[in-house]
């Protein structure tokens, strides 16, 4: 019977560390597309914490599944940090960056709505003047109305 291997030289535990801290890219990525999302569709408090919650359980997940394939099913806490190094690494790099388009994007979608609010409400006085009258003429009418 011949028992497996159980440690690591450090030589490999440095190789794993490095190798968790490429995990902070996809976890970087899927916040950057939750912050996306949020730019773009704004929404409640409760469904932001249920995305954030998300983010945590990816994470975790991540971690554990980069441990089973590459660090034969022993989590250590290198991996954890790893990955958390790597997540801070890209929020500092390409997050700032990211952060910039997604306040210029945030800020041509409340340019977009301003315009668009005021192109239809001015569309619907419009419709309104023909279909409805304007409340002078709705005096006018009430008054004739009466004396009728």
């Amino acid at each position: 019977m011949e028992i497996p291997e159980q440690f690591f030289t450090v030589h490999q535990e440095t190789w794993l560390f490095l190798g968790s801290c490429l995990l902070g890219l996809p976890l970087g990525l899927l916040w950057d597309g939750l912050r996306l999302l949020r730019c773009l569709l704004p929404h409640h408090a409760a469904v932001v914490f249920l995305e954030d919650v998300l983010l945590v359980f990816a994470g975790a997940l991540l971690v554990q599944c980069y441990a089973v394939v590459f660090a034969r099913s022993a989590l250590r806490y290198y991996d954890a940090l790893g990955c958390f190094c790597g997540f801070v690494i890209y929020c500092c790099t390409v997050g700032s960056v990211m952060s910039r388009i997604f306040s210029r994007i945030r800020h041509g979608r409340a340019m977009l709505h301003k315009c668009s609010h005021q192109i239809c409400c001015g569309i619907w006085q419009k419709i309104r003047s023909v279909f409805v009258g304007t409340p002078e003429k709705k005096k006018k009418l009430r008054k004739m109305s009466e004396n009728a």
